[in-house]
């Protein structure tokens, strides 16, 4: 008589031994104006809101998209941070004008901006920075975009196309002007419900060692 084989029943591991899967978080990286002038274009984002009704652009800070919302787990933000603030070394300060308002008037998603005139400066910035993250962390051309059209939002997201009719004739010739020095560019992470800033970048910091 055969000896019988032992049944092989599977093993559970307590959840203690499981390998917790991490999340990816949606980042992104941007110019930011300083308070005085944030506050200035949160006050048009508000007299947006309450005389035609979109409101998604408040729960945003006023900023110039550098690179494009991306998602990448929490654990790669110590080599962003390290990476980074040795690019920023690297690049030069420089001077960004605002002036007047512009649109991108799509019927699906239109939005309404304060116009950012693309100087030397600021594309180079953008056009470092984008081959730096291809480079460095393997960003595709398709989320590294090469396109670059700065610009500062006022409405969008849950603007209807009927409400921008109603307010780009208003906006279209209103008067806008200013200006400020661009000296850092800063790291954000979305917390589920707004934008928060996580680390801030030094621009020209080499230079301002020699």
């Amino acid at each position: 008589m055969r000896p019988r084989r032992p049944i092989r029943r599977p093993v559970s591991s307590p959840n203690r031994f499981r390998p917790k899967k991490i999340k990816n978080r949606l980042y992104f990286i941007g110019i930011l104006p300083p308070p005085s002038l944030s506050q200035q274009i949160t006050q048009i984002k508000q007299e947006f809101a309450s005389t035609y009704g979109p409101q998604y652009a408040l729960r945003i800070l006023p900023h110039i998209t550098l690179q494009n919302p991306f998602k990448a787990p929490p654990t790669m933000e110590p080599a962003f941070f390290d990476l980074l603030t040795q690019f920023a070394a690297t690049q030069k300060p420089f001077q960004v004008r605002l002036k007047g308002f512009g649109s991108f008037p799509n019927k699906v998603s239109p939005v309404i901006f304060i116009n950012v005139e693309l100087n030397d400066d600021l594309a180079l910035l953008h056009k470092n920075l984008m081959n730096f993250l291809r480079k460095e962390f393997g960003f595709s051309h398709l989320l590294a975009r090469s396109t670059f059209s700065p610009h500062l939002t006022i409405a969008y997201k849950d603007m209807t196309f009927e409400q921008f009719e109603r307010a780009w004739p208003d906006f279209e010739h209103r008067p806008f002007e200013a200006s400020f020095d661009v000296n850092h560019f800063y790291f954000l992470r979305h917390d589920g419900r707004g934008w928060e800033i996580l680390e801030e970048f030094l621009i020209g910091a080499d230079d301002q060692v020699l």
